[in-house]
C-alpha cells in the first residue's frame, strides 16, 4: 500500500520513541502554527519511514524544527524531561477520557464547534486500522459538526 501512495519504506530503520518529535509538533500547534506543524510532521514521516533517520535524537530534532519556527531554546524546553512527563500524563488522561483501547487512534475536532464553559468541543473519535473510505467518512462527520 505504501508504494501506491509514493512511499518507499526503508525496512532497515530501527524503531525509536517518538515522544520528543510529538512534543515539538504539539508546541508548533499551540503557537497556532498548524501549517508548520503539518509540514514538520511530513518531514518527520519521510525522514523516519523512507530514510531510517533516528527521529528521537534531540540534536537532530532541534536542528530540523528550527526550519519550522521553533528556536533552539524553545525546543530545549519542549524536550525537557519535565515537559515530556507532563505531556505523557495529559496523554494518559485523554486516552482514559475517550476510552482509547487501540492504535491507531484518531481524534478529529469538528470545524464548527467552539469551547463552552472552558471545555474543548467533543471530537469525533475512532480506533483501529480502517480503509481510506472509512476515514474519509469520519472526516465528513467532523466537518459537518460531529456525532
Amino acid at each position: 500500500m505504501g508504494r501506491q501512495a509514493g512511499i518507499e519504506f526503508n525496512n532497515a530503520r530501527k524503531m525509536v520513541n517518538t515522544q520528543r518529535a510529538h512534543a515539538l509538533v504539539e508546541q508548533l500547534q499551540r503557537k497556532g502554527e498548524n501549517d508548520q506543524a503539518n509540514a514538520f510532521m511530513v518531514e518527520l514521516y519521510r525522514c523516519y519511514f523512507e530514510e531510517g533517520q533516528d527521529i528521537n535524537d534531540p540534536i537532530w530534532l532541534t536542528e530540523r524544527v528550527a526550519r519550522y519556527g521553533l528556536d533552539p531554546p524553545e525546543a530545549a524546553v519542549c524536550l525537557s524531561d519535565a515537559n515530556l512527563a507532563h505531556i505523557a500524563q495529559l496523554d494518559r488522561e485523554m486516552k482514559h477520557r475517550y476510552g482509547v483501547s487501540g492504535v491507531p487512534f484518531f481524534m478529529i475536532y469538528p470545524n464548527n464547534q467552539t469551547k463552552k464553559d472552558g471545555e474543548d468541543p467533543r471530537p469525533v473519535t475512532f480506533s483501529g486500522a480502517y480503509p481510506p473510505q472509512v476515514i474519509a467518512e469520519q472526516l465528513k462527520i467532523a466537518a459537518a459538526g460531529g456525532n
